[in-house]
Protein backbone atom coordinates (compact mmCIF):
# COMPACT_ATOMS: atom_id res chain seq x y z
CA UNK A 1 0.00 0.00 0.00
CA UNK A 2 2.41 2.30 1.09
CA UNK A 3 4.56 1.81 -2.54
CA UNK A 4 1.08 2.56 -4.26
CA UNK A 5 1.18 5.88 -2.32
CA UNK A 6 4.32 7.04 -2.94
CA UNK A 7 4.08 5.71 -6.89
CA UNK A 8 1.06 7.05 -7.61
CA UNK A 9 0.81 10.42 -5.50
CA UNK A 10 4.68 11.37 -5.86
CA UNK A 11 6.05 9.59 -8.66
CA UNK A 12 4.08 10.16 -11.83
CA UNK A 13 3.42 13.39 -10.63
CA UNK A 14 6.81 14.62 -10.47
CA UNK A 15 7.62 12.31 -14.00
CA UNK A 16 4.71 14.23 -15.83
CA UNK A 17 6.48 17.70 -14.41
CA UNK A 18 10.09 16.43 -15.52
CA UNK A 19 7.89 15.21 -19.19
CA UNK A 20 6.13 18.75 -19.28
CA UNK A 21 9.55 21.06 -18.83
CA UNK A 22 11.44 18.68 -21.35
CA UNK A 23 8.10 19.56 -23.35
CA UNK A 24 8.29 23.24 -23.14
CA UNK A 25 11.82 23.29 -23.90
CA UNK A 26 11.64 21.83 -27.27
CA UNK A 27 8.52 24.13 -27.91
CA UNK A 28 10.88 27.11 -27.28
CA UNK A 29 13.95 25.92 -28.88
CA UNK A 30 12.04 24.65 -32.06
CA UNK A 31 9.65 28.18 -32.14
CA UNK A 32 11.66 30.44 -30.61
CA UNK A 33 12.83 32.43 -34.16
CA UNK A 34 10.21 32.01 -36.05
CA UNK A 35 9.78 35.18 -37.37
CA UNK A 36 7.73 37.58 -39.70
CA UNK A 37 9.35 35.65 -43.10
CA UNK A 38 7.48 32.58 -41.87
CA UNK A 39 4.19 30.96 -43.57
CA UNK A 40 0.92 31.62 -42.14
CA UNK A 41 0.74 27.98 -41.40
CA UNK A 42 4.12 28.04 -39.34
CA UNK A 43 3.56 30.95 -37.43
CA UNK A 44 0.03 29.17 -36.17
CA UNK A 45 1.82 26.01 -35.55
CA UNK A 46 4.34 27.50 -33.40
CA UNK A 47 2.23 30.00 -31.94
CA UNK A 48 0.08 26.38 -30.57
CA UNK A 49 3.19 24.59 -29.73
CA UNK A 50 3.99 27.87 -27.39
CA UNK A 51 0.64 28.49 -26.01
CA UNK A 52 0.04 24.56 -24.38
CA UNK A 53 3.83 24.68 -23.20
CA UNK A 54 2.76 27.76 -21.26
CA UNK A 55 -0.34 26.38 -20.24
CA UNK A 56 1.18 22.80 -19.26
CA UNK A 57 3.71 24.77 -17.35
CA UNK A 58 1.37 27.16 -15.14
CA UNK A 59 -0.94 23.55 -14.77
CA UNK A 60 1.92 22.31 -13.02
CA UNK A 61 2.39 25.32 -10.82
CA UNK A 62 -1.27 26.11 -9.69
CA UNK A 63 -2.57 22.55 -9.73
CA UNK A 64 -0.23 20.05 -8.54
CA UNK A 65 0.36 18.96 -4.92
CA UNK A 66 2.49 19.64 -2.01
CA UNK A 67 4.65 17.36 -2.84
CA UNK A 68 5.24 18.66 -6.52
CA UNK A 69 5.59 21.89 -5.48
CA UNK A 70 8.61 20.84 -2.98
CA UNK A 71 10.46 18.79 -5.98
CA UNK A 72 10.25 22.09 -8.15
CA UNK A 73 11.77 24.39 -5.47
CA UNK A 74 13.97 21.67 -4.87
CA UNK A 75 14.92 21.36 -8.68
CA UNK A 76 14.89 25.03 -8.84
CA UNK A 77 12.02 25.26 -11.26
CA UNK A 78 9.96 28.32 -11.69
CA UNK A 79 7.20 26.96 -14.23
CA UNK A 80 4.99 30.24 -13.49
CA UNK A 81 8.39 32.46 -15.06
CA UNK A 82 9.23 29.61 -17.58
CA UNK A 83 5.40 30.43 -18.66
CA UNK A 84 5.90 34.25 -19.04
CA UNK A 85 8.64 33.47 -21.28
CA UNK A 86 6.81 31.41 -23.50
CA UNK A 87 4.46 34.12 -23.85
CA UNK A 88 6.62 36.35 -24.91
CA UNK A 89 7.77 34.37 -27.40
CA UNK A 90 4.48 33.49 -28.59
CA UNK A 91 3.41 36.98 -28.75
CA UNK A 92 6.65 37.57 -31.03
CA UNK A 93 6.03 34.50 -32.87
CA UNK A 94 5.69 36.08 -36.49
CA UNK A 95 6.08 39.22 -35.66
CA UNK A 96 8.70 41.54 -37.07
CA UNK A 97 11.06 42.24 -33.71
CA UNK A 98 14.30 43.77 -35.53
CA UNK A 99 17.15 41.77 -34.88
CA UNK A 100 17.11 38.07 -32.65
CA UNK A 101 18.31 39.66 -29.23
CA UNK A 102 14.91 39.49 -27.66
CA UNK A 103 14.03 36.28 -29.16
CA UNK A 104 17.43 34.80 -27.65
CA UNK A 105 17.16 36.03 -24.27
CA UNK A 106 13.34 34.80 -23.67
CA UNK A 107 14.93 31.23 -25.11
CA UNK A 108 17.64 31.52 -22.69
CA UNK A 109 15.47 32.62 -20.08
CA UNK A 110 13.27 29.45 -19.86
CA UNK A 111 16.35 27.40 -19.85
CA UNK A 112 17.50 29.21 -17.04
CA UNK A 113 14.12 28.99 -15.25
CA UNK A 114 13.33 25.42 -16.19
CA UNK A 115 17.14 24.38 -15.22
CA UNK A 116 18.39 23.58 -18.21
CA UNK A 117 21.46 26.28 -18.95
CA UNK A 118 24.32 24.04 -18.80
CA UNK A 119 25.18 24.93 -22.46
CA UNK A 120 25.43 28.88 -21.33
CA UNK A 121 28.47 30.90 -20.17
CA UNK A 122 28.08 32.13 -16.22
CA UNK A 123 28.20 35.63 -17.60
CA UNK A 124 25.34 34.97 -19.83
CA UNK A 125 23.40 33.27 -17.15
CA UNK A 126 24.25 36.27 -14.73
CA UNK A 127 22.73 38.76 -17.49
CA UNK A 128 19.71 36.74 -18.34
CA UNK A 129 18.80 36.59 -14.14
CA UNK A 130 19.46 39.91 -13.78
CA UNK A 131 16.99 40.42 -16.52
CA UNK A 132 14.68 38.05 -14.69
CA UNK A 133 15.01 40.10 -11.01
CA UNK A 134 14.46 43.57 -13.23
CA UNK A 135 11.08 42.49 -14.60
CA UNK A 136 10.36 40.61 -12.15
CA UNK A 137 10.47 44.09 -9.51
CA UNK A 138 8.34 45.84 -12.44
CA UNK A 139 5.64 43.59 -12.59
CA UNK A 140 5.53 43.95 -8.87
CA UNK A 141 5.48 47.74 -8.58
CA UNK A 142 2.44 47.64 -11.40
CA UNK A 143 0.50 45.59 -9.23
Amino acid sequence: MLVWVITNWVGKPIVDVRDKCIKALQAAEQNAHVGFPASKERIIEAREALNEAASALRSISRGHGWPVRLYCRFAGYDQEAAANQLVSLHNMTGEFVGDDKARQTALDAIYILLQAHQHLSRERIAEIRMRIELEKRLSEEKL
